[in-house]
């Protein structure tokens, strides 16, 4: 790992560690003030939209990180943008208006009410242009920026929901949505002010941009149907516990994912920055292999010490959420498997990435939601909640696996399945005991077992990831002593 990537990873997991607390302190007041149907009802607004977003971006995104480097000047890049940006926004555009005309005439109903998929269509747009615009910032490694653009976003969405709830303004679902839509508004405007010279379209005409349209297209396509079956894989959680149970069920598992967000420090920060450094190290040095097996060493080390501990200590984080939520202690365990998995197979991935194999991400997605599918059909009618949970955890793993054998027939890079295996075996059987059972000294117990286990398999690791945070305290406090 070189020393661009960890000063990146710190200052982006900086800004993520403050909207993480931001989140973490308000999110219990959040809770008391809604009730877990009106959280429900808002997580499936923002469900709508999200899977409308994975198919309407069509991919482009992914062909705006592909080609993004071939060039550094910024009309090349500003080209590029607008030629992936057009057929989106025209496809949000006119899906909205003819979602809104279809419910205007009464030949769709939306659960929410013609307001709310109002507000749907509207935030979709928005976001639309809000994830590119974040790409450009992520691109070009402007870590402070996308940082704050962070924090931003979680503060007007808190603060927002407060004021809104406590005024009346409107009922407490349609509270959360306009806070939400007004937050990724104000946050789409900013990072569109500060990187105006990549979004001036007056600019445009130079033709420094040869790829054309079809050479986009060609390489998002796969990416189409593949976001449409991740989406799924996604979402089938929670459409089969508004299928099987109700928004109150619904409401106390998305709200269990609000402590699944004690992640997003090193989640959000390792994905922002790990897909754009893979392939910039990849273009520079197709041979080395070592970048990618410490990235997956120390990443697969820290996120499973963090599981682990999270499972811990589930009581009292759901303790924070209000008598109303105490159900999520007993959602969370098998949860944590979403951003574990998720996390550690980006850097496994990279195969799929580099060869262009964007066909078998398709695969890839189908053979998760599959299993999900399944696993929710039989579970969540009798479990509920932790049957969704316990269903999604098994998907995230089998997501895992085909990622990384997939990945490893273009680019191998050798990443001791074994010993990964045999911490997921360990994690499986603690989340089981700590789903079922209240804690007691079993959970204490079963936490030594793993950690232990952890640190053993990957002493390598570990020591020479003490061994770097030793240097850098010792360069720090010299700069301290120096001045």
């Amino acid at each position: 790992m070189n020393n661009k990537f960890l000063k990146h990873f710190l200052v982006i997991g900086s800004g993520t560690f403050i909207s993480m607390v931001i989140g973490f302190l308000t999110t219990p007041i959040i809770t008391r003030i809604v009730s877990p149907t009106e959280y429900g009802q808002f997580s499936i607004f923002t469900m709508y939209s999200n899977m409308a977003l994975m198919v309407l971006y069509l991919g482009l995104d992914q062909s705006l990180v592909r080609f993004f480097y071939q060039k550094e000047t910024d009309q090349y890049r500003r080209e590029l943008l607008f030629k992936c940006l057009k057929n989106p926004v025209i496809g949000t555009a006119v899906s909205g208006i003819v979602v809104l005309i279809l419910s205007a005439i009464g030949l769709i109903q939306f659960e929410l009410g013609k307001v709310a998929l109002s507000l749907v269509c509207f935030y979709t747009f928005i976001q639309i242009i809000y994830r590119f615009s974040l790409l450009l910032v992520r691109l070009q490694y402007k870590s402070k920026l996308y940082s704050i653009l962070g924090i931003v976003q979680k503060t007007v969405y808190v603060v927002l929901t407060i004021l809104f709830v406590k005024l009346n303004f409107f009922s407490d679902t349609m509270s959360l949505a306009v806070a939400t839509v007004l937050a990724a508004l104000t946050c789409m405007i900013i990072s569109i002010v500060v990187e105006r010279r990549l979004w001036n379209p007056g600019l445009l005409g130079n033709n420094e941009c040869t790829i054309t349209q079809g050479n986009l297209i060609g390489y998002a396509y796969p990416y189409i149907f593949s976001m449409g079956v991740t989406t799924l894989f996604q979402y089938i959680d929670k459409i089969s516990l508004n299928y099987y149970c109700s928004y109150e069920e619904v409401g106390i598992y998305s709200s269990t994912m609000t402590l699944i967000h004690v992640f997003s420090i090193i989640q959000t920060t390792f994905n922002t920055l790990w897909a754009p450094m893979a392939v910039e190290h990849y273009t520079n040095d197709k041979e080395d292999v070592s970048f990618y097996q410490k990235g997956n060493q120390i990443i697969t080390v820290i996120m499973f010490f963090i599981g682990f501990t999270l499972i811990l200590c589930k009581d009292v984080f759901s303790v924070l959420l209000g008598a109303k939520y105490r159900e999520a202690a007993y959602i969370l365990p098998f949860l944590i498997f979403n951003p574990i998995m998720y996390t550690i197979s980006e850097t496994t991935v990279n195969g799929l990435v580099f060869k262009k194999k964007s066909n078998m991400q398709v695969v890839v997605s189908l053979g998760a939601c599959i299993v999900n599918i399944i696993g929710n059909t039989i579970l969540v009618p009798k479990l509920g909640c932790q049957g969704a949970a316990i269903s999604t955890g098994f998907s995230y793993i089998v997501f895992f696996t085909l990622r990384t054998i997939l990945s490893n027939r273009y680019f191998y890079v050798d990443i001791h399945l074994k010993k990964f295996y045999f911490i997921t075996a360990l994690a499986i059987m603690y989340a089981f005991y700590n789903t079922f059972v209240k804690f007691n000294i079993g959970s204490i117990v079963g936490y030594i077992v793993c950690a232990v286990s952890l640190v053993l398999l990957s002493i390598a690791t570990v020591k020479c990831g003490i061994q770097y945070v030793m240097d850098m305290a010792t360069v720090f406090f010299r700069k301290k002593a120096d001045k």
